[in-house]
């Protein structure tokens, strides 16, 4: 049983979708082919299936959506029910054996890394998720710098309920999807010291072009760059040779990080605002990695990295997620194709702005 609960990143590939989540599925295939990943484990969909159905979570939300006969309409109706959904879950008691096998691969992982208690970031992986013709992406609840078994169970509970955010049932409502929604997975994943942090896209996500690896990053955690808070530093670079081509290093005002007190977000220090948060010799190397990636699934890819600050080049470079790109948008003329974090600000305005999520933790 307990194989069926907690898998290794390095015991999974791209083929364990449906037991694992797409980002988990997607972080064991870098793992597999030699791209450095931050060490973790995936609580399957196992885990979730058996939640749900031994603590009766699952009859009691069939039961709730059916009160709904011509289905779920509307923003009040999804932000209500997602406020329901995910009493039902955040209720129920994880199942002993669960919180067992939970426990004792945390226990394992802080070996591992030699340490007592671990930071390790905390994701959903829905079986959808990450699919080259799903948007669920941005959808489901990740937690960061979570220590500690008790704090971890908490933070999968709440994983496990982001199946039901009112994004989510909206998604699913309007994709004619059903309302119950499909498995979920949860990946456990050591943190990195994130000296700085961003995304990567194969293909320029504004114009298509394909021969154009797009880079952008801020100093801290890459929540920054996802949620819209800045105008990154941006690096253009050649597909075919791995050079830089263009490079615009901007004034970034905050940045968000890991503390003792936890994440936070700051202002950048005076001396980095106007810096570059990477080197060109690490901006090349993660574009290295990028093209690895695309030319091993074949498709354009978006992809999350890492600067560890405690490791010197080139160990210290990470790759946290990687999906198919599933939006590119045609530059019109006479339209700057500067704005990435606008495109990226614009698709989670579009999931959250017209149906906000109580549940959706709050950084400070």
């Amino acid at each position: 049983m307990d194989a069926k609960l907690i898998l290794w990143f390095d015991e999974i590939d791209r083929n364990f979708v449906t037991t694992v989540g797409g980002k988990n599925a997607n972080l064991g295939e870098m793992m597999r082919i030699g791209v450095p990943v931050p060490d973790g484990f995936a609580i399957t969909t196992e885990a979730y299936e058996q939640f749900m159905r031994n603590t009766g979570a699952s009859s009691e939300i069939n039961q709730y959506i059916s009160s709904f006969p011509e289905g779920l309409k509307g923003t009040s109706q999804f932000q209500e029910a997602s406020r329901s959904i995910r009493q039902i879950i955040e209720a129920k008691e994880i199942p002993q054996d669960i919180c067992n096998s939970i426990a004792s691969h945390y226990e394992q992982l802080c070996e591992k890394c030699e340490t007592e208690k671990l930071s390790v970031a905390v994701r959903s992986s829905g079986v959808a998720e990450d699919s080259a013709s799903s948007s669920f992406a941005g959808q489901f609840d990740s937690y960061l710098n979570v220590i500690g078994k008790e704090e971890l169970l908490e933070k999968t509970r709440q994983c496990w309920s982001s199946q039901f955010t009112a994004p989510a049932i909206s998604y699913r409502a309007r994709h004619e999807l059903p309302s119950t929604g499909a498995s979920m997975s949860v990946a456990v994943q050591r943190m990195t010291h994130a000296r700085s942090a961003g995304v990567c896209f194969t293909s320029h996500p504004i114009t298509g072009d394909a021969s154009k690896i797009v880079l952008e990053g801020n100093w801290g955690l890459g929540e920054s760059i996802v949620q819209g808070m800045v105008v990154p530093d941006k690096f253009i670079i050649d597909k075919e040779t791995l050079t830089v081509i263009e490079k615009k290093i901007s004034t970034k005002e905050k940045l968000i990080e890991f503390t003792d007190q936890g994440v936070v977000t700051s202002d950048v220090p005076m001396d980095k605002k106007q810096l570059a948060c990477l080197s060109d010799e690490e901006a090349l190397r993660v574009a290295e990695l990028a093209k690895h990636l695309e030319v091993h699934y074949g498709v354009p890819q978006d992809m999350e990295w890492t600067i560890d600050g405690a490791l010197s080049f080139p160990a210290n470079i990470f790759l946290v997620q990687t999906r198919p790109i599933t939006v590119t948008m045609e530059k019109k003329k006479g339209e700057s194709t500067e704005y990435i974090v606008d495109l990226m600000a614009q698709m989670f305005r579009q999931i959250r702005e017209s149906e906000p999520d109580p549940h959706k933790k709050k950084r400070k």
